[in-house]
């Protein structure tokens, strides 16, 4: 049997006798002449609607399709598969529609699905088909049911695949010029069906198809494929003939620009502008990617609400110029949005954007942005403090109102242009739980997007900001050994960062709102030095990581698995260490996106303000010193040097809404700890805990902006050790900070000044005290809430 196929469905052809060059010949020039290219973006839209309904009937069909249980139904209870060898088990559970109790049918957690007769019928049909493609003519599939009690089955599909049909015989012809013939047939050199392998016909549609598209996008608009194969029942073999017909090569000729100004009543964008973007010119040759890059990248000008770039159909087949028209509606030049919402630790917040699309002569754009938080707790705007949630009314940097201003200038995409430039200028206050505040009054930056010509999305960019960041007497003394006032004024001035960062992003998921399946990897360095434009004590090095995978699971169950690392170098000089890392530049963990048993940013090392301390006399000397009676004011996460975190979360369906809701249980480990340099030898002294391990359970809950993170994780450790400070009311105009560790050593001295404050000798606070926890297991619970992949 010789099988003759075209592409667009208009040649279908069977005969026994004849050869494709007889076809061709027969055919002529109304094979080689045909206007079905001309027709390519009516064509890719006719195709793509075709899929579209057949996707709204298959998804009509799937809601048909009814494996709830109802009274007399039989549970199917587990699935099978026995004697498949090319497909594994889990291909083959994905293409039939009888499926198995997710978790075994337990209540609130599980799903009972029963056995639809009609459908598991069908699933025999399909997986014959699905061999038969693949090559195994012969395949034979069999069931077995087996009543495990009353009401509840097992099923097991038995599959003999038999002798598959393999390729005796494969030739790629290519008719034409010689140098047409030359060219064309280098396109075929990684053709998906080879001599001695299997009889894909689904491969060989696949090639077929990807010949057409490469032809079409080196030049030949009229480009075909024709594929014939006689297939031999009794030796199991195929000879495969595909002739490719690439027809008259041709170049771009008249590019036309028409523009309706209807709705703005006049132009705003130039045709010299419109050229540009598209990189389209007269004289190169014929490409169908370069007409679909092109049409996308004056979409993303977002100047125009309608792109349609397509051939003059009045063009004679065949001709070797081929003419473009290019329709354009021109849209809005301003654009704002704005937003309010609430959150657990800015309490209220706001948003805004002002966008201007064609800002500058060559549609540049022009986007001011405006971002407001702890909104009712922050000084000015604080008072609602009453409707704020108790993290952020106990976070002593929520006080001061945190807000973004930016004015930034962007270089719309253009075809055959991946590097493309962003000017941003903004101010800034922002805080980190518990840990600092930074300000920055004045900043700008510079990005340029792949720089490298990488094939996954990367940025490099160029920050230079002028500002400052307030944090705890406690958290300098502890991080930085700066306890006393001259030395933290020093580290809290206006200083200058420039910081140079690459980042880069390669994302492979089925769905980016609600992934299940697929994978996503970040990473990113960022450095800072003189050599740059940075200040003496703001520089450093640092590189951080993340990768996160997400598998199907029997069930409509995904797996998620989530690394991440980070670590920082010191680079700079500051008046009492040898390096100095910023403190927001240094690592943090604990909270919904890390380690969720821990609260946020409570994961490793931290510093405690105590409300008592006890006066302790030794040796003819005197000590303060916290014991176990002594009260944490407040926990003042220092941050570290080197992090490590890994996650394993579980996601069903909800026997409930289950596409509305999701069930999750996760086990989050984690640590974070300081590389310390030893004073005499300089040698990596490691003085971080051990890793934390922390189970739990969640709900996901799917919005039209992601999902709804509810989390409930289960802390079994203690408070890791620190340093404790007590924050001594002001006396004389001086409010000293006294190290109260246990066991410290440091003498207090009486002031030789009338009324002031005791003195403190000099010296390291060691992290000898650890605070009281409950023992509840209710209290061993910490909550949280995130909206979004958190990884």
């Amino acid at each position: 049997m010789v099988d003759v196929e075209r592409e667009t469905g208009e040649l279908w052809i069977a005969r026994n006798a004849q050869s494709i060059n007889g076809i061709c010949r027969r055919l002529g020039d109304s094979l080689l002449h045909s206007e079905v290219p001309y027709r390519v973006r009516g064509a890719s839209v006719l195709k793509y609607l075709l899929l579209a309904i057949l996707a709204g009937v298959f998804a009509i069909t799937a809601a048909a399709q009814d494996l709830s249980c109802d009274r007399g139904d039989r549970e199917v209870r587990a699935l099978h598969f026995t004697g498949n060898h090319e497909f594994t088990s889990s291909t083959l559970a994905a293409t039939v529609v009888t499926l198995p109790s997710s978790l075994a049918g337990l209540p609130v957690i599980g799903e009972r699905r029963c056995l639809d007769p009609v459908e598991f019928v069908r699933d025999v049909q399909r997986l014959e088909t699905l061999h038969r493609r693949r090559g195994f003519p012969d395949v034979k599939i069999d069931t077995i049911v087996r009543t495990l009690r009353r009401g509840v089955i097992d099923i097991t599909f038995t599959i003999r695949e038999g002798i598959p049909m393999r390729v005796s015989a494969l030739r790629i012809t290519t008719l034409g010029t010689p140098s047409d013939v030359t060219v064309a047939e280098r396109l075929a050199t990684d053709f998906p069906l080879q001599t001695g392998g299997l009889f894909d016909r689904g491969a060989l549609e696949a090639g077929r198809d990807t010949l057409v598209r490469r032809m079409r996008n080196m030049g030949w608009p009229q480009a075909e494929v024709l594929i014939a194969y006689t297939t031999s029942t009794s030796s199991r073999t195929s000879d495969v003939h595909v002739t490719m017909v690439p027809g008259t090569r041709a170049k771009l000729g008249r590019i036309a620009i028409l523009v309706d100004t209807t709705t703005t009543g006049g132009r705003r964008v130039s045709d010299a502008t419109i050229r540009r973007t598209m990189a389209l010119r007269t004289g190169d040759w014929f490409s169908a990617r370069a007409i679909i890059d092109a049409q996308r990248s004056l979409y993303q000008t977002d100047a125009f609400q309608r792109v349609d770039l397509q051939p003059d159909s009045a063009q004679p087949p065949g001709d070797s110029t081929v003419n473009l028209t290019v329709r354009l509606v021109e849209g809005d030049r301003w654009a704002a949005r704005g937003g309010f919402g609430w959150a657990t630790l800015d309490c209220f917040r706001m948003e805004g954007s002002l966008t201007d699309r064609d800002f500058l002569p060559f549609a540049q754009r022009l986007e001011l942005t405006a971002r407001v938080s702890k909104i009712g707790i922050g000084a000015p705007l604080d008072g609602a403090r009453a409707l704020c949630q108790g993290q952020a009314r106990a976070d002593p940097y929520s006080r001061t109102l945190n807000y973004y201003t930016a004015m930034t200038i962007r270089q719309p995409l253009r075809a055959r242009q991946s590097r493309v430039p962003t000017l941003t200028v903004f101010s800034s206050t922002l805080s980190e739980y518990r840990a600092f505040l930074r300000r920055a009054p004045i900043g700008g930056a510079l990005s340029l997007t792949n720089p490298l010509q990488s094939r996954y999305p990367s940025t490099l960019s160029y920050q230079l900001e002028l500002g400052r960041t307030e944090a705890e007497p406690a958290f300098f003394c502890a991080v930085f050994n700066a306890c006393d006032t001259d030395a933290r004024n020093f580290l809290q001035r206006n200083t200058r960062l420039a910081a140079l960062e690459y980042s880069l992003v390669r994302e492979r998921v089925n769905n980016p709102l609600r992934p299940s399946a697929g994978s996503t990897v970040r990473l990113s360095v960022r450095h800072a030095s003189t050599l740059i434009g940075s200040d003496k004590s703001q520089q450093f090095n640092r590189g951080t990581g993340d990768a996160t995978w997400y598998h199907s699971l029997i069930g409509g169950a995904t797996l998620l698995l989530h690394i991440r690392g980070g670590m920082v170098f010191a680079g700079g000089t500051q008046p009492t260490l040898d390096g100095f890392i910023p403190p927001q530049e240094r690592l943090y963990a604990g909270g919904p996106t890390t380690v969720r048993g821990f609260r946020q940013n409570e994961l490793g090392p931290a510093v405690y303000i105590v409300d008592r301390y006890r006066t302790v006399l030794s040796g003819g000397q005197v000590f303060y010193r916290a014991d176990s009676g002594s009260i944490t004011e407040r926990v003042v996460p220092t941050g570290g040097n080197t992090l490590v975190v890994g996650n394993v979360e579980v996601q069903v369906p909800s026997p409930v809404a289950p596409r509305l809701l999701q069930l999750a249980l996760f086990t989050d480990a984690g640590r974070l700890w300081n590389r310390v340099s030893g004073t005499q030898t300089g040698a990596l002294v490691d003085d971080g805990p051990a890793i934390k391990i922390t189970p739990g359970l969640g709900v996901r809950i799917v919005s039209p902006f992601g999902a709804i993170r509810v989390d409930l994780g289960y802390n079994p450790y203690q408070l890791a050790s620190g340093a404790a400070y007590y924050n001594a009311p002001l006396q004389a105009g001086v409010a000293p900070l006294y190290c109260v560790s246990p066991s410290n050593t440091l003498a207090i001295r009486t002031a030789t000044t009338p009324a002031a404050p005791a003195l403190q000798d000099a010296g390291a606070c060691p992290a000898t005290f650890r605070p009281l926890r409950s023992v509840g297991f209710l209290r061993r619970l910490n909550p949280s809430i995130w909206i979004g992949q958190a990884f």
